[in-house]
């Protein structure tokens, strides 16, 4: 029970200092927390001694960094601030993945710190000008997503495959389930 509300301190604490920074301060929270949530929740497995959780974890994080990046560049939409690939949210995916698989494997009392957390990244983002609202919606969405399809339905890599699809000026996502 210590390391739940260890845990949760921790999140929120990180969260509260953050939103009272100033931007630029902001801007290098949402940087550390796209890999600090999900190497927090890397932590809490190693903790545990749940090496599925682990697998579980690296899995979707593989899967949401190739599914936002590969939509990214085949959507190439521009940024707030002028630059390219702003669609979806690549910090947001990434913090976002790590607190789903907190909520999905150990539940809400890991899950609602944490996507808190992740909230904040997308809020930065917003604020910093790098993406719009649609970018953060879409890439909590897609991550959550792909975090529920390997922690609640069980597909492992060798039951579903994701992958860029790229012919001509056609350039997609192939995606195949093994059931």
């Amino acid at each position: 029970m210590k390391i739940k509300s260890g845990v949760v301190a921790l999140i929120l604490a990180t969260t509260a200092c953050s939103a009272s920074a100033h931007n630029k301060n902001l801007q290098k929270y949402a940087d550390i927390a796209q890999f600090g949530i999900p190497l927090t929740a890397g932590a809490i497995s190693l903790y545990k001694g749940d090496t599925e959780g682990l697998f579980q974890l690296a899995e979707g994080a593989l899967y949401t960094a190739v599914a936002t990046h590969a939509i990214k560049f085949a959507v190439n939409a521009e940024r707030p601030n002028g630059g390219d690939h702003s669609f979806p949210s690549g910090h947001t995916s990434a913090a976002t993945q790590g607190a789903a698989y907190l909520q999905f494997r150990y539940g809400w009392e890991y899950g609602v710190p944490a996507y808190a957390a992740a909230a904040l990244v997308g809020y930065s983002r917003v604020d910093s000008k790098h993406h719009y609202w649609r970018d953060v919606a879409a890439g909590a969405a897609l991550a959550t997503g792909i975090q529920y399809v390997v922690s609640e339905m069980g597909y492992s890599m060798s039951n579903y495959v994701i992958s860029p699809y790229v012919s001509g000026d056609e350039v997609g996502l192939y995606a195949s389930i093994n059931f």
